[in-house]
């Protein structure tokens, strides 16, 4: 049986992601649907405290032993037995925001080696075919959430200097990785079009 594509949607706040994963599931019914931190029973009770008013002071060691753990829960409970079904399967975030949150947003840099041992030791069969990329100014992606006025974590709520670092860690991290990004500066039809060709193309 051929294996499915493993897609991750990312960007910054204000970025369209969850629009962008909306418009999917409309037109890819078929794919299985997951989201980090979370994605799997265990793992969404991990995100509940990661999430938490409590973890904004964790240590950057305290959220990444969590964000890991919550993750290979994920992979070994939802995405690698879909991929060996030949479902496809789209999340919602992964390992590129644990990357672009701690060692870029917290400046936990000291923990670059170990996030890519990590990725080595606990991905592994579970490697992402494409990473798309929402790229949206930190400026505009803030205003877009102070508009809608949602209910927001503690990672929206930082200054806009955290958002500059998380934007610039983004673009660190996809040199190591394939990748696809789109301009989420655009109008929402624009974006919309950009993101669903690039899905057909890479689903075939």
């Amino acid at each position: 049986m051929k294996k499915g594509k493993f897609i991750v949607v990312d960007g910054g706040e204000g970025s369209g992601k969850t629009t962008m994963v909306a418009l999917a599931k409309e037109h890819f019914p078929e794919m299985v649907f997951t989201r980090e931190p979370g994605g799997s029973p265990f793992a969404e009770k991990i995100r509940a405290v990661i999430l938490s008013p409590e973890a904004k002071d964790a240590h950057g060691e305290t959220q990444f032993g969590l964000f890991w753990a919550a993750r290979f829960d994920h992979l070994q409970n939802t995405i690698i037995p879909a991929l060996q079904r030949g479902v496809h399967v789209l999340s919602d975030r992964f390992d590129s925001s644990s990357f672009v949150y701690q060692m870029h947003g917290q400046e936990a840099r000291h923990l670059r080696d170990m996030f890519w041992k990590m990725r080595e030791v606990y991905v592994r069969d579970g490697q992402p075919d494409l990473y798309i990329f929402l790229d949206v100014e930190p400026e505009v992606g803030l205003s877009r959430v102070a508009k809608r006025k949602e209910t927001t974590n503690h990672f929206d709520d930082r200054a806009l200097d955290f958002h500059k670092r998380i934007r610039n860690g983004y673009f660190e991290f996809l040199k190591s990785v394939p990748h696809v990004v789109i301009n989420a500066n655009q109008s929402t039809e624009e974006v919309r079009t950009d993101f669903l060709r690039t899905l057909k193309q890479v689903l075939g």
